[in-house]
């Protein structure tokens, strides 16, 4: 710019990236939404179960779906849940007695490609003598900011509660674990590259006893402390990715780790983990060696057992040598084939080693690796896990007996040969997991009956075999539709928690689902544009539909009267389907047939709904383009198609996300003094969230008059499906329910008066929410999880959105002040709340307004009334960082008109601009107005390629630019120009003066007088690249 130094802005520079409002974390539980079921298992072989029966009338299992834990009891039916978590949980253990179970997240993900640098594995693998594994790792553990949220937590079975919390993110997350047979130690596998295995004792110094109280007070001492480090930690030498491990039974200083083509034997009896890997001799072997799938040791020998993806099992000793052997020290003493697939989990009993197969067989092999038992007629699908019922407690000064009971069991099973050893053959009872997303309960001694429906065992956990991207609630009946891409469709009592009816549609991808209002259809949608008509009670097919073109449903919604659906899909186009008699023959069966199809949308469709207008009904549609459209429902034919009949653009720079037309009182109550005279007629509102994390009420009439904006909760991202739910079941009371496209759903408190302390956040899934459902009460809402494959099922209890005190305070301001909100909500919602400098700053612009009204020369006595007039409002806004639009000032003044004008004046008529202010009024409007963050980089830059600056050189010609903001958008008048320069770069300062070129750096640094463009640009764009210094911590925790 050529512009001298005198012309140039003494003010402090202005950040280009700020945070100015809060962006709340959502929490594991909150007593508002309080998880009621959790439905489905993970299908992949990170669904380890843990079986915590102790006889066969108690059939109770532990196990994992999406973030939470579960403990099951398949006899009483019912579920404990374990919340702690708020990623995917991805790896768990627990001790021999059960007593403890440990669960491992994946974390947020920043960890998950990092390596070490080439110093620190020098310093890792030349270390001195005598020391502990966290000294030998010191100084890169310093150098190493990295971090995410990965935990590990340590739950006591029997009450469910968390003893310990162990951040696992600055060690690389974890992505295997065991525990020993004690339960005092766990051992992990980090997803770091290199690898590392560490240990950690837990419980420090203490013991954990099974059979004394003490325990008690040692799990509450121990609940207090997260500031644990393991003991040993070492880089895995191997170039092969481990990602099995097991503690031996026999000694719990030995470990064993696996990957695809390296076994790994550790020992830490010396105080620093020492491992060997034996060799393949491929001379010594008649056939090749298949990658391997897990290890184990066999207890009571000194050998060891390896699965691989061949069917495999492999049989290692210890080496024999000249020398004194270690236990480490192994060899491979044989390989034999026992599944005509891949072994997929290994695990030991009874002196048997046990084997699960990806053919879905269970095996149980003596230590000769002789075939003993078999079960064969599971039907689940591949095994991913195998567990055997509880064994007995055991005190700890009992552990060197129970090794001897070990070797004497083993040695038994193996001198039994033949049939006798068949004829003898008992094992405790044990559950499967299986790749079929089940569990199956099976009773051992049912291999000596040959009964068929024994032998098959009891299924006691069913979920669906592929993620679940669709639920549907039944409106009569306390019944659930869950349908995603396995093509299964299941119906849920969701009272009794049992299965009521299920059907599988071989080779369909369902992506969306809906009941007519009566029930009687069950409609579903796939990913390739087919739509069928289900009967809702057998789940037979009554009609199928497909598209001349094949993109994938998204949304579904029936009209009131139940004759009309109309669906979304991925390519922007809306369709209209009825029931009718074909060809309007009425000497016809009526059946359901497509009316048109009409892409009205340029971008994802954001909501699809009907409404109801006198009786005649009324199809709207929001897209993220910005658009919102009706449809001419009366004159939309077969042979015209589907009729668009009006559309109109609602937002500027921001997008849709989520849409709710409310035909109920509640939603608002300030502004209904002024939109009609019967104030005991319902809403009828349109509710659309945005990508800038407000949601706007629009008038449904043809005017779209928005009449409210409010900021929507902040706990996750932006807000993408809504409905209203009663604050108890059967009150006339309402609150909203929301979800966000990934983890978080929550409740908000009605009406919408912008108090941000009004709203909870949960976090419902460790990943995206792909559909919501309500009961046909409103008493439970429910949520899917797509890939984790769970459904959960949520109490609603509106009372418990926000602390009793708040709801008071809320509700106080809401009475005496006229619909006020209280100014400490307000300002809470502030970063760095009352005391922080942003809020000074706010204080001291609102007092200078009412100063400058006065005039700034004058020496008379000013008197200060503690508001403003909304004329100056928009001055007082910019001041602050926040630039509203023209059309934002226009629904600012509408709704302030409303709000706050005088109740004898028509809005059209109020001299709005003077209507006065007060603080909390003003701090109401700016909370809920101004964006959470302020101007990016990316912003600028994305705004410089839309005005056509060159791709390579990011220019674009002045005269182009200038021209460009004076015709299009909201257009800038030259006389707004000339002095949006002078106050930018002074007086005297004219348009032709500045460079022949901008870029928009050159704007932003020059002109806007932002702060430094390249340091900030490039935290804002690529945050986990920046360390080592406080400004970068500070856009890390944006």
């Amino acid at each position: 710019m050529c512009v001298g130094p005198e012309n140039k802005r003494k003010e402090r520079k202005m950040p280009i990236f700020e945070r100015v409002l809060r962006h709340t974390e959502p929490e594991a539980s909150h007593e508002s939404l309080r998880l009621e079921w959790a439905f489905g298992l993970h299908k992949d072989f990170r669904s380890v179960i843990h079986n915590l029966s102790t006889s066969p009338s108690e059939r109770v299992v532990f196990y994992t779906i999406g973030h939470i834990g579960v403990i099951y009891d398949a006899v009483q039916n019912t579920q404990r849940h374990l919340m702690g978590h708020r990623n995917m949980i991805i790896a768990s253990a627990c001790s021999r007695n059960r007593r403890f179970v440990v669960t491992a997240d994946s974390g947020s993900g920043q960890a998950n490609s990092s390596s070490l640098s080439k110093d620190s594995i020098v310093q890792s693998s030349t270390q001195q003598q005598g020391s502990t594994g966290v000294e030998r790792i010191e100084q890169r553990e310093e150098r190493d900011v990295e971090y995410d949220s990965s935990l590990m937590i340590i739950w006591e079975t029997q009450t469910g509660t968390p003893v310990r919390t162990i951040p696992t993110g600055l060690y690389g997350g974890v992505v295997a674990c065991a525990m020993s047979l004690d339960g005092m130690y766990i051992a992990t596998l980090n997803r770091r590259i290199p690898q590392e295995i560490m240990l950690w004792g837990w419980t420090a110094e203490n013991e954990v006893d099974d059979e004394h109280s003490a325990t008690d007070t040692l799990i509450e001492e121990l609940a207090l402390a997260s500031n644990i480090t393991p003991e040993y930690r070492q880089l895995i030498p191997a170039q092969d990715e481990q990602t099995s491990i097991r503690f031996s039974e026999d000694d719990p200083h030995l470990i064993v780790t696996n990957g695809l083509r390296r076994v790994l034997f550790w020992s830490w009896a010396e105080r620093e983990l020492k491992y060997y890997s034996p060799p393949i001799l491929a001379k010594n072997l008649k056939v090749a060696v298949g990658n391997f799938t897990q290890t184990m040791f066999v207890p009571g020998t000194s050998m060891a057992c390896s699965g691989t993806v061949d069917g495999d099992v492999i049989l290692w000793e210890v080496q024999p040598r000249d020398r004194v052997t270690k236990e480490q020290d192994k060899t491979m003493l044989k390989m034999v084939r026992i599944h005509s697939t891949g072994v997929s989990f290994l695990t030991w009993t009874s002196g048997y080693i046990v084997t699960g197969g990806i053919d879905g067989h269970v095996k149980f092999l003596d230590p000769k690796l002789r075939l003993v038992a078999w079960f064969e007629d599971l039907n689940g699908g591949a095994v991913t896990s195998i567990s055997f019922d509880r064994p007995p407690f055991i005190a700890l000064q009992a552990m060197d007996e129970l090794r001897r009971e070990f070797k004497t069991t083993t040695q038994k099973k193996a001198a039994l040969v033949g049939t006798t050893a068949v004829g003898e053959f008992s094992a405790p009872d044990f559950m499967i997991s299986t790749a079929h997303a089940m569990i199956i309960d099976v009773a051992s001694k049912a291999f000596h009956t040959g009964n068929a429906e024994l032998l098959r065992g009891k299924l006691i956990v069913q979920g669906q075999e592929k993620g679940i991207h669709c639920i549907a609630a039944h409106p009569k009946l306390p019944q659930l539709a869950i349908a995603g891409h396995s093509g299964d469709v299941h119906i849920w009592d969701y009272i009794s928690k049992r299965v009521s009816l299920l059907s599988i549609f071989q080779g369909s991808h369902i992506n969306c689902m809906a009941y007519d209002p009566q029930g009687v259809y069950l409609a579903i949608g796939c990913t390739n544009g087919l739509v069928k008509f289900l009967d809702a009670t057998t789940l037979e097919e009554r009609k199928s539909i497909k598209p001349k073109r094949t993109d994938c449903v998204t949304r579904m919604a029936f009209s009131d009267a139940g004759n009309r659906l109309a669906t979304g899909d991925s390519a922007g186009c809306v369709s209209l389907y009825e029931f009718d008699h074909p060809q309007g023959n009425t000497t016809k069966p009526m059946e359901w047939d497509i009316v048109g199809r009409h892409k009205t949308h340029r971008a994802a469709i954001s909501g699809l709904q009907f409404g109801d207008d006198g009786g005649l009904q009324r199809l709207l549609s929001v897209g993220e383009d910005k658009r919102l459209v009706e449809y001419d429902l009366i004159d939309s034919e077969p042979e015209s198609g589907l009729l668009v009949q009006t559309a109109h653009k609602i937002t500027q720079g921001s997008s849709p996300t989520g849409f709710l037309w409310v035909r109920e009182n509640g939603l608002v109550s300030d502004m209904r003094r002024r939109m009609q005279e019967n104030k005991d007629a319902p809403d009828d509102l349109l509710l659309v969230a945005t990508s800038d994390y407000k949601m706007t009420v629009f008038l449904s009439d043809w005017s779209r008059q928005c009449i409210k904006s409010v900021l929507s909760p902040t706990f996750g991202g932006p807000v993408s499906e809504m409905f209203t739910v009663p604050l108890l079941p059967g009150s006339e009371k309402r609150c909203l329910f929301y979800a966000t496209r990934e983890k978080v759903i929550g409740l908000v408190k009605l009406p919408l008066l912008g108090d941000p302390c009004m709203s909870t956040g949960v976090v419902a899934h460790p990943g995206n929410i792909t559909s919501v459902a309500r009961s046909y009460d409103g008493a439970f809402v429910f949520t899917a999880g797509g890939d984790d494959q769970s459904v959960m099922q949520w109490r609603v209890n509106g009372e418990g959105i926000a602390p009793p005190d708040e709801i008071a305070l809320g509700e106080s301001a809401f009475i005496e002040g006229g619909d006020e909100v209280p100014l400490d909500h307000l300002i809470a919602a502030v970063e760095g709340g009352r005391e922080g400098q942003f809020m000074r700053e706010i204080v001291d612009y609102f007092y200078y307004a009412q100063i400058r009204l006065q005039g700034e020369e004058t020496t008379a006595k000013r008197e200060l009334l503690g508001a403003v007039p909304f004329s100056q409002l928009p001055n007082l806004f910019r001041a602050l960082g926040y630039y509203p639009s023209e059309l934002e000032i226009g629904r600012l003044t509408y709704e302030v008109a409303n709000i706050y004008g005088p109740l004898e004046e028509l809005v059209e008529e109020c001299d709005v601009g003077k209507i006065p202010l007060k603080f909390s009024q003003f701090m109401r409007l700016y909370v809920n107005y101004r964006p959470i963050y302020g101007i990016t980089r990316q912003d600028i830059e994305s705004a410089f390629w839309a005005l056509g600056a060159d791709a390579e050189t990011g220019q674009i010609a002045r005269d182009v630019l200038f021209k460009l903001l004076a015709t299009h958008g909201e257009p800038l008048q030259q006389e707004e120009i000339s002095a949006a320069l002078r106050s930018l770069l002074g007086e005297g300062v004219r348009l032709d003066m500045l460079e022949d070129t901008i870029t928009a750096r050159a704007f932003a640094e020059n002109l806007l007088g932002f702060e430094d463009y390249e340091t900030v640009g490039a935290e804002a764009k690529v945050p986990e690249e920046s360390q080592g210094n406080n400004d970068d911590e500070l856009f890390l925790d944006e």
